[in-house]
């Protein structure tokens, strides 16, 4: 009896695999326990046992959202601490610091430009150069 109703609860986890979307397959494949818990639900349903079925039923639901954290790789720290090489040279163009605020990037910003604009004899390129190196400092604190 469990046999035919694991080879049933397989079946009907291969038709839902087959007829979902991509990505809708690739959700369910990334919650995979949840899935798997709430299979076991259904089959401690249909065999009778109603309060098993509704406590693993509810850690279904519960493992659904816990699971993209629970199995995702923890992010190295030390890495997301080091300085990026492209900010500085972007705080140099402007002539900043690492603790400038946006209101400091802008007023910087207006300074050089002002310097640097082709309309008052600079160039094209370093008139870019200005505008990338505020965009990317501003960028970076959104």
């Amino acid at each position: 009896m469990l046999l035919a109703l694991l080879v049933m609860a397989g079946i009907f986890c291969a038709l839902l695999l087959l007829r979902v979307s991509g990505a809708q397959r690739a959700e369910l494949v990334r919650r995979w326990p949840a899935v798997l818990l709430a299979l076991a639900a259904i089959v401690m349903l249909i065999r009778g046992a109603f309060l098993p079925g509704l406590v693993l039923a509810g850690a279904s639901v519960g493992l659904w959202f816990l699971s993209p954290t629970l199995l995702t790789p923890k992010r190295n720290r030390s890495a997301e601490s080091a300085p990026d090489p492209a900010d500085e040279e972007a705080r140099r163009l402007l002539g900043l610091n690492a603790s400038a605020s946006d209101a400091d990037i802008r007023a910087a910003y207006r300074t050089k430009m002002a310097q640097a604009h082709p309309d008052r004899g600079g160039s094209h390129a370093a008139a870019a150069k200005l505008t990338a190196a505020r965009d990317r400092l501003l960028r970076k604190r959104r």
